[in-house]
């Protein structure tokens, strides 16, 4: 069965959808993430995150992250913000990333764009947390003066 590319109806988007385990490290609340999207075909990526806020026991709380693609080279920077949603280990995540020049330029994007990604995730066990997204529902910010009319 071939490989459908979900997109956006305005513009296509990066990729469809995606899935990431993170492993938090307890005592000092960093994480490090194996993601899948469908645009790297089965390989496997990561994405590392310092916490910046928040107490470093738990997923809650502001990250810097950066995002690398399967052959290890940096795809974007920026910040994950993760908040509790009910008792249950369930979390509200958003990403504000700034791919670096290099995929701004495979995306076809002006430098200084940004992608903006909310998902939601699940506590899998003590230390692994599990965050899934839909690539076709996100915002791309612009530099000012350069959206496209």
């Amino acid at each position: 069965m071939p490989i459908v590319q979900i997109s956006d109806p305005q513009q296509p988007a990066p990729t469809s959808c995606g899935v990431i385990v993170f492993r938090l490290d307890l005592q000092t609340g960093d994480v490090d993430g194996t993601f899948a999207l469908a645009l790297y075909e089965g390989e496997l990526a990561r994405e590392t995150g310092v916490k910046i806020s928040g107490p470093p026991g738990d997923f809650a709380g502001e990250y810097s992250v950066t995002t690398l693609r399967p052959d290890g080279t940096t795809f974007a920077r920026g910040r994950m913000i993760a908040q509790r949603l009910g008792t249950q280990g369930v979390y509200l995540v958003r990403w504000d990333l700034e791919p670096v020049p290099e995929a701004l330029q495979e995306l076809g994007y002006v430098p200084g764009t940004r992608l903006i990604y909310e998902a939601i995730g699940m506590k899998l066990n003590g230390t692994e947390i599990a965050v899934a997204w839909d690539n076709n529902v996100f915002a791309r910010r612009w530099p000012q003066g350069s959206a496209p009319q």
